[in-house]
């Protein structure tokens, strides 16, 4: 089970912080797919609104790398905090010009977000031996607070009447949403950085090893970005469900969720780090296959929901490896690395995702298989050298 090591101060701030960033979310992705679908968007629109925000994200993190490496860190994502709840504002209009503003923002603001919160996330872990279990107390919290904001989708949606309709009831959610991320700013603010005066010029060199973590990286987010990206929109069009049945498909995926990731650590500790994430990763596959195959809601969602537990488990242990198998020095620079391989990967994957779906609805959960099975073998055989080494 999960161990914790002492939770210090600036953990405590940041975890709470996440937790009210996982709230927001986890009400934002249950309405925000069928919201699209009943402003009569198809799938070759919504993968590429979601190309827009991977490809903006992707741009933006090598200037939000240099940002936080000059100013600071907090500062940084202060300033995406504080802009997120205009990215959230911009759905409102339901016109097309404001959700790809919306959505081309929120890849902005994301990139600033990932290469400052993650490092100073990871500096403010005492010892390095504890981030597996950090990473992995982060992540049910997550869950936990994700699932409270899904649920807020059923009072919303019962008073549909009072709001103007279901897509006054989606509206009303994206206020909430906003309300989430500008608490979440407050929290930040009392976080501490230590920063030592710098001497070296800014540098975008990265050791091969984490040439190698981004690149396996970017493979499994073509994959996501194929058939995971658009899910929710999958499960709308092919089963006709709305926001209700989404959050409560994300609630017990969260539920199941938070199960495997505080078994995850002790799962590490017996196999070691680079073998438990592949043999969960492994472990999903045939569950993801089994999506498609599901002739209807209630058995695709069993099966998502399992997969997803499953899957998701591993990433706080990959969070925890790629922190520990670069120098302190280089962790924002291997976040910055990894985020954008994974959002110029992703941001393609979900592209031609949609316009797969429109072809053949189910076709992209089975590329993604493929892609899936591909990314664990490359995995293991490029990285077990470097934990090998460690030991």
């Amino acid at each position: 089970m999960l161990k914790l090591p002492p939770i210090n101060r600036n953990l405590k701030l940041l975890l709470t912080m996440n937790s009210f960033f996982a709230l927001a979310n986890g009400l934002l992705m249950p309405v925000l797919y069928p919201y699209l679908l009943h402003l009569g968007l198809k799938g070759g629109d919504v993968g590429l609104l979601n190309g827009i925000m991977g490809l903006s994200m992707a741009v933006s993190l090598v200037p939000a790398a240099y940002l936080a490496d000059a100013k600071g860190r907090k500062p940084l994502a202060l300033a995406a905090l504080s802009t997120s709840p205009l990215a959230i504002l911009l759905l409102l209009t339901g016109n097309p010009v404001a959700l790809v503003a919306s959505f081309a923002l929120n890849g902005v603001l994301s990139a600033a977000a990932n290469v400052s919160l993650n490092p100073l996330f990871a500096d403010s872990v005492e010892k390095d031996q504890h981030m597996d279990a950090v990473f992995s107390f982060s992540q049910i919290l997550s869950l936990i607070f994700s699932s409270v904001g899904a649920a807020l989708t059923w009072p919303l949606l019962s008073m549909s009447t009072q709001l103007g309709g279901v897509v006054g009831s989606y509206r009303a959610a994206f206020l909430l949403c906003a309300l989430f991320f500008t608490a979440s700013i407050f929290l930040l603010l009392g976080v501490k950085e230590s920063r030592g005066r710098r001497t070296e010029r800014f540098s975008l060199k990265v050791s091969p090893v984490a040439l190698k973590l981004a690149g396996l990286g970017g493979l499994i987010a073509f994959g996501a970005g194929i058939g995971i990206w658009n899910i929710n929109y999958w499960f709308s069009r092919k089963y006709g469900v709305e926001a209700a049945e989404l959050g409560a498909l994300s609630i017990a995926g969260n539920l199941v969720m938070v199960a495997t990731t505080a078994l995850a650590p002790a799962f590490s500790s017996k196999l070691g780090t680079l073998s438990a994430v592949v043999l969960l990763q492994l472990s999903s596959i045939p569950l993801f296959l089994m999506v498609a195959l599901s002739a209807s809601f209630i058995h695709a969602a069993a099966f998502y929901t399992l997969r997803s537990a499953i899957m998701n488990a591993s990433n706080p242990l990959v969070s925890s490896l790629q922190m520990r198998l670069v120098k302190p020095g280089e962790r924002a620079r291997m976040s910055m690395l990894n985020v954008l391989a994974w959002q110029v990967a992703g941001a393609a994957g979900a592209m031609l995702g949609g316009y797969l779906m429109d072809a053949w609805l189910d076709m992209p959960i089975y590329i993604t298989c493929v892609i899936y099975l591909a990314q664990t073998a490359l995995f293991y055989a490029a990285l077990r050298p470097h934990v090998t080494n460690r030991r």
